[in-house]
Parts: C-alpha cells; sequence; structure tokens
C-alpha cells in the first residue's frame, strides 16, 4: 500500500470522462488504493465547485432540454394563472377630473385682508398647499358623510368599530393628486368597483374642496374681524381717554377755540386791527386840527377843513348879502339908508361864521383828543393781549400735542372700525379661484386588472422564465452530485 503523497504532490483530479475512467477501473485486478489526505479532499471539492460553475453554451443548452417539461409545464401554467387573475381579483373603476387651482384669488374688495404674492415660488407653494387640502382628512370626510361611505361595504367592513375611520382610510387609498408640471391644473382620480361610483365620488370631492377652501377663507376673516372688534373696545377707551385730557387742558388754561383758532389769538388780531384804524384815525384828527389852527383868519371861509353844511349856508348867504351891498352900493351909494341897514345884517352873518369856525375847532380837537385817548386804551389792551398770546400760545404747544395724539388714535379706532366691518363681510364673499377644467366621466374599461390576454401574456413570461430558473438549477443538481460522486470514488 502506498502512503500518502506530500502536499505539493497531489493529484489534478479532472471531472472530465469519469465514467468512462470509472468503466475501465472495475475490470483490473488488484490496482493499488490511493489513500489522499483530507487537504487534498478540500481541494477536491474546490476543484468540483470550479467545474460546476464553468458554464457554456452546451451544457446550458443540454440543461435546457433535459427541463423541457418543466419549462413548457410552467409557461402553460403561467398562462393560465396570469387570465385567472381576471376571474379573481374584484376589478377597479377610476375616474379623473382636472381642476384649475389658480393661487391669485378673485378680487372683490379693494383691500383684501389675505395679501398675495406674485412670486411664481410662492404661487407654486400655494398650489402644492391646496392640492394636500384636496386630500386632506377634512375634505375626505366631508365626502363621507356627504355621500354616506360609512355603511358602504365597499369602504367598511359591516363588524367595523369605528366605521367613519375605517372609511376615511379606504377613501384616502383610493384617491390620488397630482399635479402637471409648469401649471395650476391638478388632476384627481378615484377608483372604486362601480364606474358610477368613482364618478360620484370624484365630483363629491372636487365640491368639497371648493367648499373647504371657502370656509378657510371665512374662517380667517372671521378670526380677523373677531379681533378687530375685540381691539375696538380698548380702542374707543384710549380715544375718549385722548379727548377728555384735550378739553381739560383747555379748561385748566382757559384756552377758547373758535373754527380751530384760539379766541385770545383771535382777539389780538381784533385789536391789533383796531389799533391800526385808531392810528389813522389819529393821524386824520391831527391833520385836521392843525389845519384848522394854522388857518388864516382873513381866508378862514376858504379852509377846507371848515366844510360842513351850517358853515356852507352861513357862507352862501353871506356871499349873497355881500354881492347885493356891493351892487347897492354901486347904485345908491354907500351912505344910502339901505346900504346901512344890510350892514349889521353882514356883520351878523360874520360873528355867525366865526362861532361856526371856532365850534369846529373845538369839535376838531375834542376828535383829536378822543383818537389819542382811544389809541392809548388800544395800545394798553394790545400789551395785555400780548402778554395773554404769549401764554395761551406756550400752552397751545402741549395742547397740540395732545390733539395730535387724540387725532392718532382716532385715526387709528376709525380705521379699525372700518377693517372690521370689511372683515365681517368679507365672511359671506368666496373669492377662492377653483374651476372644474375637465369634468369627471363615467370609465368604460377597468383600469385594473387588465385584460385577461394580457394577464395571460404576462403569466405566460413569468411562467416561462420560472420553467427556465427551474431546468437551469435540475442541470446543475445533476451535474453537481455526479462530480460529487467521481470525487468520492477518487479519494476512496
Amino acid at each position: 500500500m502506498y502512503e500518502a503523497a506530500p502536499r505539493h504532490q497531489t493529484p489534478v483530479i479532472s471531472t472530465r470522462g469519469w465514467t468512462n475512467r470509472e468503466k475501465h477501473d472495475v475490470g483490473v485486478p488488484g490496482r493499488p488504493v490511493l489513500k489522499v489526505a483530507e487537504p487534498a479532499a478540500a481541494e477536491g471539492r474546490l476543484s468540483v465547485f470550479q467545474e460546476l460553475f464553468q458554464f457554456d453554451l452546451a451544457r446550458i443548452l443540454k440543461w435546457l432540454r433535459s427541463g423541457l417539461v418543466w419549462i413548457i409545464a410552467f409557461a402553460i401554467l403561467g398562462a393560465v394563472a396570469g387570465y385567472a387573475v381576471v376571474f379573481v381579483v374584484k376589478p377597479r373603476f377610476s375616474a379623473g377630473i382636472d381642476l384649475l387651482v389658480d393661487p391669485s384669488n378673485l378680487r372683490v374688495v379693494a383691500d383684501d385682508i389675505f395679501s398675495e404674492s406674485m412670486q411664481r415660488d410662492t404661487q407654486l407653494l400655494d398650489v402644492e398647499s391646496k392640492l394636500r387640502v384636496l386630500t386632506s382628512g377634512n375634505v375626505l370626510s366631508r365626502v363621507i358623510d356627504d355621500l354616506k361611505l360609512t355603511v358602504d361595504p365597499e369602504f367598511v367592513s359591516p363588524t367595523s368599530k369605528d366605521p367613519a375611520s375605517d372609511a376615511l382610510r379606504a377613501l384616502a387609498k383610493r384617491v390620488t393628486a397630482r399635479r402637471d408640471e409648469r401649471s395650476f391644473i391638478v388632476n384627481v382620480a378615484v377608483w372604486t368597483q362601480s364606474p358610477a361610483k368613482s364618478v360620484t365620488i370624484t365630483n363629491a370631492i372636487a365640491t368639497a374642496f371648493q367648499e373647504e377652501l371657502a370656509k378657510a377663507e371665512s374662517e380667517g376673516a372671521g378670526r380677523a374681524a373677531s379681533s378687530l372688534f375685540a381691539r375696538l373696545g380698548d380702542l374707543k377707551v384710549e380715544v375718549a381717554k385722548a379727548e377728555a385730557a384735550v378739553e381739560a387742558f383747555k379748561r385748566e388754561q382757559g384756552l377758547q377755540s373758535s373754527s380751530g383758532e384760539l379766541v385770545s389769538t383771535l382777539m389780538s388780531n381784533q385789536t391789533n386791527t383796531q389799533l391800526i384804524d385808531a392810528k389813522a384815525r389819529l393821524i386824520q384828527a391831527q391833520s385836521r386840527y392843525n389845519e384848522l389852527v394854522s388857518t388864516n383868519p382873513k381866508n378862514r371861509l376858504n379852509a377846507s377843513a371848515l366844510q360842513s353844511e351850517t358853515m356852507t349856508m352861513l357862507r352862501t348867504q353871506y356871499s349873497t348879502l355881500r354881492q347885493r351891498v356891493t351892487s347897492q352900493s354901486a347904485v345908491l351909494g354907500p351912505r344910502h339908508p339901505m346900504i346901512l341897514g344890510l350892514g349889521p345884517q353882514l356883520r351878523a352873518l360874520e360873528g355867525q361864521i366865526d362861532a361856526e369856525t371856532a365850534r369846529i375847532v373845538q369839535a376838531a380837537k375834542a376828535e383829536l383828543d378822543q383818537a389819542r385817548s382811544a389809541l392809548d386804551a388800544l395800545n394798553s389792551e394790545a400789551n395785555q393781549m400780548k402778554s395773554s398770546v404769549f401764554q395761551d400760545t406756550t400752552a397751545q404747544i402741549h395742547l397740540r400735542e395732545l390733539e395730535r395724539e387724540a387725532r392718532a388714535k382716532a385715526t387709528v379706532y376709525e380705521a379699525f372700525m372700518a377693517r372690521a366691518g370689511e372683515a365681517a363681510e368679507r365672511q359671506q364673499i368666496d373669492t377662492t379661484n377653483v374651476r372644474i377644467v375637465s369634468p369627471a366621466v363615467v370609465p368604460t374599461a377597468r383600469s385594473f386588472p387588465p385584460r385577461g390576454y394580457m394577464l395571460s401574456g404576462a403569466g405566460g413570461v413569468v411562467g416561462l422564465c420560472l420553467g427556465l430558473a427551474v431546468a437551469v438549477l435540475l442541470g446543475l443538481w445533476r451535474d453537481y452530485r455526479r462530480l460529487s460522486a467521481g470525487l468520492g470514488k477518487a479519494y476512496g
């Protein structure tokens, strides 16, 4: 018996032609048996796997010919199973609707409480947010309540403990919504086991979506109106306090106003006007008196300052009588008794003229004194008014500050009041700009499962692939067993 060869002298075992070699070795008697150590056996198994996975087209075709029955069987079984899906799986009918979700709402109010952004990214985010609202629980719950889906066995099991939640989950799985690229068009699709039901639910979702958007805007306007009305009470109190502070300050400082002007200022203006008039009268009286005083007595009958009705009448009488005396003296002579009788009349008229002149001078003197006294009084009053005006002007600075504060608070109060009224009315207006572009139509064919011939073809292809895989695996298994048997015989 031979001893085991060293490790480096381990014979290389070839699996090719092992069958013939076994047949020749059977009839050879007394042939020594070669015993190989364990490391050599491990290398032999490694060589088996190396030989096993050396694929070539001839081996693969041999495997496929050997497993042809399996391939055909699996292909037929797959085709039959695919066609059977039509009878096993319940059909689904999808209905879709296209909505235009315009981020720019209808502008029915000039100064709306909701601001609008014209940036495209912001508009896309707004549409995406509305898209989430479209498939939200509020919209779907509204549809479930309107269509009474809680009693529909397709959505809720008869043994359900929470029909509303089960119906909501079932409906949410059947609704899909997506936005078309580069547009604001949103497509909503719903599938059920009934074509008419799919259309009904799709239309109900579109309606509920519009109502939900309108409700959200109405609630937002309502919250704004409530906040504004709640603030109005405090603003009203603040306005009343500010106006009361203005009136109290006026009473404390003795400030009176007329047509927006302080009375002291108006009186000061009037006093200044009167003072100017008094100065003009004094100048006029002084001029008239000086003219009367400086007039030559011989020419006083011609002085314009002596013009009066009495003086005019006396001068007329004196002139007439003087002309008569002159004309009669030329005819009758200066010593005529008639002429001598007219002399006393002339002297009497001259005396009256002198008396009237004295009276006019005295009246001019009295008028001058009166004008001077009036001017002095007005000067004194003007000085007092200046002091009063200065005090009132100083107080008016603080008064104007109080009035500005009161006006500002009143302006805010009026603005809040008007805004609260607009917000309250805004609740009644639906400005959402969502409209249906393509209405839902009743589907004429099911959306799932596909047609029978398509399922049969797909099932046949899958079965064919499975048959090919089984044939290859069986071929590998047969070769592995043969190689393993040959390895066992080689190592005793």
